[in-house]
């Protein structure tokens, strides 16, 4: 796993969460979505998980592009700023496109609110997980020397 971490190129993952986020959030009807049966709010939980992945997509290509140093909280902040923004202007696309898709300010908040789940997620947790896991080897060589 950890190869296939470092095999990434950095900007590869956030590019890729921006074009699918951006087909999701534009398309009139992606996947058939609006056939699909679903509780109330459903919608809103969708919105939550796409921008929470399209947050933790912009914190990994910057976390990994830090490595072997540590991320800053500002850096953060504004990578999880950007995805609010970029959820504000693709409900505004929504109304001004008039492609089938419709303006939500609730649909703005739950896309606010999955980036800063990601961001609170990844700052306490992730982020450290993942510079252990990948500093795990450098580290015990460095302080290690004669097991090399």
């Amino acid at each position: 796993m950890k190869r296939f971490l470092k095999a990434i190129p950095t900007g590869i993952p956030s590019l890729l969460a921006l074009a699918l986020l951006s087909y999701l959030s534009l398309a009139p009807d992606p996947f058939d979505v609006n056939e699909i049966p679903m509780f109330a709010g459903a919608d809103k939980l969708v919105h939550i998980i796409m921008y929470c992945g399209t947050t933790l997509a912009f914190l990994f290509d910057y976390t990994k592009h830090r490595l072997p140093h540590h991320t800053k909280l500002n850096i953060e902040l504004a990578l999880t700023a950007t995805a609010m923004v970029i959820g504000i202007v693709m409900e505004i696309l929504q109304l001004v496109m008039r492609m089938g898709r419709s303006f939500d300010f609730h649909d703005m908040a739950a896309n606010c609110i999955g980036a800063a789940l990601a961001m609170a997620a990844a700052h306490y947790w992730l982020i450290p997980a993942f510079r252990h896991r990948m500093l795990r080897h450098h580290h015990h060589h460095r302080h290690h020397p004669e097991k090399q």
